[in-house]
């Protein structure tokens, strides 16, 4: 009874290490993108003027995807060398997950000229959002080997996302618009698509050890 007591304690421990680290490592990362982002050295980088507006380059998408690649590689590194991931994925699996990852975003800007012919600002504000979550959770279901999960992996990922926006919006009612309004937005966008990652990884782990195998 009290190796069992003391396994499931380890065990929480580990869950709350994963999450912890998949969502510090996201928050991280958004707080790299908003601080590259709002340079005024780097303006003409990431933008280009569209009359009163600025419009996001290339560079801007390719950034967004990478920055975001390599919070959620920095958080799975940390935890499979605490051994609080010990789920094994195949090389091929993890390289298919981060090109999906690290090329959503850049992927969807490089079709947005043709899609807004076709559906206008709907592609925009309604469209390639969605598809950008389907692409993350098509990761997730390539992490774990099974594609019959995206409709799960996709619900998982809105769910995430909408907190996300919810947290962003009483932190915008409280602080107010302003130049700083990136450092809200992105750290906290970050980290709630990183979070998903994080306990995604631990409900496989647990699905696919023994224990729950023979329980069942």
């Amino acid at each position: 009874m009290k190796m069992t007591q003391g396994k499931t304690s380890s065990q929480n421990c580990s869950d709350f290490g994963v999450l912890a680290g998949f969502l510090v490592f996201g928050a991280i990362s958004g707080l790299l993108f908003a601080f590259l982002v709002s340079r005024p050295s780097l303006q003409s980088f990431f933008f280009i003027k569209g009359g009163k507006f600025l419009i996001p380059q290339y560079s801007y998408w390719f950034a967004f995807s990478f920055i975001q690649f390599l919070g959620l590689a920095g958080a799975y590194l940390v935890c499979t060398a605490q051994h609080w991931i010990t789920l094994r994925i195949a090389p091929a699996r993890l390289l298919s997950a981060a090109l999906i990852i690290a090329l959503a975003a850049p992927a969807l800007r490089f079709v947005t000229p043709v899609m807004n012919i076709a559906l206008g600002l709907n592609w925009d504000v309604i469209v390639a959002p969605i598809i950008f979550l389907i692409l993350l959770s098509g990761a997730l279901c390539i992490l774990s080997g099974n594609a019959k999960l995206l409709p799960i992996a996709f619900l998982w990922n809105i769910l995430f996302v909408a907190v996300a926006f919810g947290f962003i919006y009483v932190g915008v009612r409280i602080m107010g618009r302003s130049d700083s309004y990136e450092f809200l937005q992105w750290p906290v966008l970050e980290a709630m698509l990183a979070l998903p990652f994080g306990k995604w990884l631990i409900w496989r782990q647990r699905v696919l050890s023994p224990e729950y195998r023979k329980r069942r």
